[in-house]
């Protein structure tokens, strides 16, 4: 079992974690809403729908595609390209020809996708399965002026769940819908593994900024006994005072991936996030407003958290922004203490919370069987009552 000075150190450090793991998380959400996250994963899962994979394409990739929108040039081209120039797609991404939404349900995309199979010159009364056919034996899809190739892979998945369906329109329908589902499923993963890989650089900036070398924090916690005392009465304070923090990150996460799934940021570049919008278009405008409370809200967040707990931290430890004066002997070795607490940091709050409350729990614990030990082995007195006379004796 651990002694009580390692259990200390280790309270000590996993609170640390604790407090920049909020900050990064807090922090992540700020840039996931300035950048738009949810359209960006949502338009690369219709893409790897709709195109042949990118057998080239890097985690690196993926993430720089988060923060940088890709240029094209010249005319649609891709089967991708044609279902967000469909205007169904338009409207959902309130009428900006560059926006694009951050959600849709499966049967959006069933619709637009059939609508691109069928073509836009379709007539009441037409053979639509017939139209669906022509489509997939031509290997194209057209939607006004816009005519794309269907690549090959995506070809072949679209043949065969139309032959499971029969040529039946309805049925076909619900297939392309419970791909869609699946498809959605995974995207939620890329979108946390996405996040997991931004908070680790995340992490690092902040260790560094603030100079949170876990090498050198668990020095000073092991040499002073004091300072142990100090960070762990922090911890036990935190920990009364935010009894179900998990449930509220779990809350502000839920809220935040509503707001994010509700509003579209294709106007919210990365060099300008708050850029001036149309102020005639009312709901433009209005989503304009709430980005700004949002980015607010969350700003507010952080620098409450820094000025409260993370000051009174860094105080103790005699950490923060301008504690570290760069030496060539020392910057590797603090190089590392920074990655060590990067990588802490992208486990995320909620995993350092829980484990910061059974810490508490088992340290607790060890405080009351020693203070039960100690009752037992300290001598006491018995009375015994001889011919009216009282004698005490002394039992170990």
């Amino acid at each position: 079992m651990l002694n009580s000075i390692v259990l200390d150190v280790v309270i000590g450090l996993v609170f640390i974690y604790l407090l920049y793991s909020l900050l990064a998380t807090t922090i992540q959400e700020i840039i996931a809403t300035n950048f738009g996250f949810r359209s960006k994963i949502l338009e690369r899962a219709i893409f790897r729908m709709l195109e042949d994979e990118d057998k080239s394409e890097t985690r690196f990739k993926t993430v720089f595609d988060l923060f940088w929108k890709r240029k094209k040039s010249g005319v649609v081209k891709t089967t991708s390209d044609g279902f967000y120039e469909h205007p169904l797609m338009k409207f959902l991404g309130e009428n900006k020809r560059n926006s694009k939404p951050a959600y849709i349900d499966k049967e959006t995309f069933s619709k637009v996708f059939i609508d691109l199979l069928r073509g836009d010159q379709v007539l009441p009364g037409d053979d639509i399965k017939l139209l669906i056919q022509n489509a997939l034996t031509n290997k194209t899809t057209k939607w006004g002026k816009v005519t794309t190739k269907i690549s090959d892979e995506t070809l072949s998945y679209i043949n065969s769940i139309w032959v499971d369906a029969q040529g039946d329109v309805d049925k076909f329908k619900v297939y392309l819908e419970n791909w869609f589902d699946a498809t959605m499923e995974r995207a939620t993963g890329w979108y946390k593994k996405n996040i997991q890989f931004i908070l680790l650089f995340i992490g690092l900036g902040i260790a560094i900024v603030f100079n949170v070398d876990t090498i050198e924090i668990v020095k000073k916690l092991e040499k002073d006994p004091k300072l142990r005392e100090q960070l762990v009465q922090q911890a036990d304070a935190f920990v009364n005072a935010n009894p179900d923090l998990d449930k509220k990150l779990l809350t502000q996460k839920n809220e935040n991936e509503k707001f994010l799934a509700k509003y579209t940021k294709e106007e919210i570049k990365s060099n300008d996030s708050l850029k001036k919008i149309n102020s005639e278009d009312s709901l433009n405008l209005q989503n304009y407003k709430d980005l700004q409370a949002r980015r607010d809200t969350l700003i507010n967040r952080a620098d409450s958290l820094i000025k409260t707990d993370i000051s009174k931290a860094n105080d103790v430890l005699g950490i923060g922004i301008n504690t570290y004066k760069f030496k060539w002997e020392t910057f590797f070795k603090s190089l590392l203490g920074w990655f060590i607490t990067a990588i802490a940091i992208s486990l995320g709050a909620p995993f350092w919370f829980d484990l910061l409350n059974k810490l508490m729990q088992l340290r607790s614990a060890r405080k009351d069987s020693g203070s039960t030990n100690s009752m037992e082995a300290k001598p006491q007195s018995i009375t015994v009552n001889l011919n009216n006379k009282t004698s005490e004796e002394a039992v170990g």
